[in-house]
């Protein structure tokens, strides 16, 4: 029964129940009128213990097995859909000729049914050969032997109940029949209502069709009549154009033809013309052989002009290259001169710092030499002239010796040598200190005086006791 105004859905496709008999048929083999024929009941001892014979069990699993390949080949015979490459997925479209937006959402769920129980048919009873020997009698105690209304209670029950569930079923059917048919007869308004749309859209764009074939029909007939137009426009002119020049080409054509021959234009064009056409066709080929000969005296020209300017290209090229050699070789002098320079330029700088710290450097100055040479004897005015520009007073007892020292020969190396000493003021006086010659000699600068052998004798430069 349907509650809430649900619509009732089935797992399995619904299939209309076939038409029944209210009776059986006596004919009927199918059916087991007697409960002893019915494969749900048991027959034989029921105290003994049910052995599955091995053929059937043996034969039963090679029919499921067969059945499972069979069904396994089936599936593998049905092409599925290939799988779906990297990054993208499959989905359900709608592949209808106008597509359909689905706004309502059809209502789902599940619902369940139970067939009816039907037990296996039991295995076959085991065989049981025929008793061979004596028969013995027993004694049969009450409530031993089969009791019909006891047994019977299960079969009844059975059977009523097989009968009320077989009722529930076919109310059951009943039920779900006109439940399809409500389903059948909302799927039938809802089929019209989108056939109606479909049909207006249809129409809509048959109309839309229409206008556009009218639309291009009327293009078509108005691209004609500008054709044709056309056409009649460009008759017209090519009529205008060839009656134009008709009168001309006719008067051509006759002139052509020779209607208005003239006598001497004949004599031209027969005799005049031939000749005049074979002279000009023999000063053509004289010049065309002229300008062959000319070509290839150019060509010999141009040639040895081409060679002549080659070798003065390669002269040209050596000289260069020469040049170059010597720019090359002047660069590396230069530059060579200009590192000399450079480094001339460095030393002389040093040489510069050196010069500059000597100048700076002020050295202590060199003991003046005890003795120095007589270079003048002034004998008026008992004066002698030293080297270094020094002028020195002597006596009269020292004048004779020193005229004969100095007009004497010398040895090589040899000078007149006077030993200046500065005399101070006597006691008590004011005056200058002034400079006296104490002695002098005849020797080599540097070199001590020389000792005498004889202490008492006069040393040299005085006067004799």
């Amino acid at each position: 029964m349907n509650k809430g105004g649900e619509v009732q859905q089935f797992s399995s496709a619904p299939q209309a129940v076939g038409s029944r008999n209210k009776y059986r048929d006596p004919n009927d083999t199918k059916g087991h009128g007697n409960i002893m024929y019915d494969r749900r009941v048991v027959r034989g001892n029921t105290y003994a213990a049910i052995v599955q014979p091995e053929d059937e069990t043996e034969a039963q699993k090679q029919r499921d097995a067969q059945r499972r390949r069979l069904r396994a080949n089936e599936t593998k015979k049905r092409p599925g859909t290939p799988e779906a490459v990297p990054g993208r997925k499959h989905m359900d479209i709608q592949t209808d000729t106008y597509l359909e937006k689905l706004t309502d959402r059809i209502v789902e769920f599940e619902a369940e049914t139970q067939t009816d129980f039907i037990l296996d048919r039991p295995p076959s009873p085991l065989f049981m050969p025929a008793k061979i020997g004596i028969d013995i009698e027993t004694q049969i105690e009450e409530g031993e032997l089969f009791d019909f209304d006891v047994e019977c209670e299960p079969v009844l029950e059975v059977l009523v109940g097989k009968t009320l569930e077989q009722s529930m079923m076919e109310v059951l059917e009943e039920e779900e029949l006109a439940s399809l048919q409500r389903h059948q007869e909302d799927f039938e308004k809802r089929r019209n209502a989108e056939l109606l749309e479909v049909q207006r859209m249809e129409a809509a764009e048959k109309r839309r069709a229409d206008e556009v074939q009218r639309r291009v029909a009327q293009q078509a007939a108005k691209r004609e009549q500008d054709v044709c137009t056309m056409r009649k426009v460009l008759s017209r002119q090519v009529a205008v154009e060839h009656l134009q020049g008709l009168k001309d080409r006719m008067l051509l054509h006759l002139d052509d033809a020779g209607v208005f021959a003239d006598v001497g234009s004949i004599a031209v064009e027969t005799k005049f013309l031939p000749a005049l056409y074979q002279m000009v066709t023999e000063q053509i080929k004289n010049i065309s052989r002229e300008r062959v000969l000319a070509d290839a005296m150019i060509e010999s020209t141009v040639a040895e002009k081409l060679d002549q300017h080659a070798k003065m290209l390669d002269i040209e090229r050596r000289r260069l290259a020469l040049i170059d050699e010597a720019e090359r070789q002047a660069r590396e002098e230069k530059q060579e001169a200009l590192a000399q320079k450079q480094a001339e330029t460095e030393q002389v700088k040093v040489q510069q710092q050196k010069m500059m710290e000597w100048e700076a450097f002020i050295p202590d100055p060199p003991p003046k030499p005890d003795e120095l040479e007589i270079v003048e004897i002034r004998a008026e005015e008992l004066l002698v002239a030293l080297e270094d520009g020094t002028i020195v007073p002597v006596t009269e007892e020292q004048l004779p010796a020193l005229q004969e020292l100095f007009a004497q020969e010398k040895e090589e190396g040899q000078k007149l040598l006077g030993k200046p000493v500065v005399q101070p003021p006597p006691e008590g006086e004011d005056g200058e200190p002034k400079t006296v010659l104490e002695s002098f000699r005849v020797g080599v600068p540097g070199e001590g005086i020389p000792e005498a052998a004889d202490p008492e004798a006069p040393k040299e430069g005085e006067a004799p006791p």
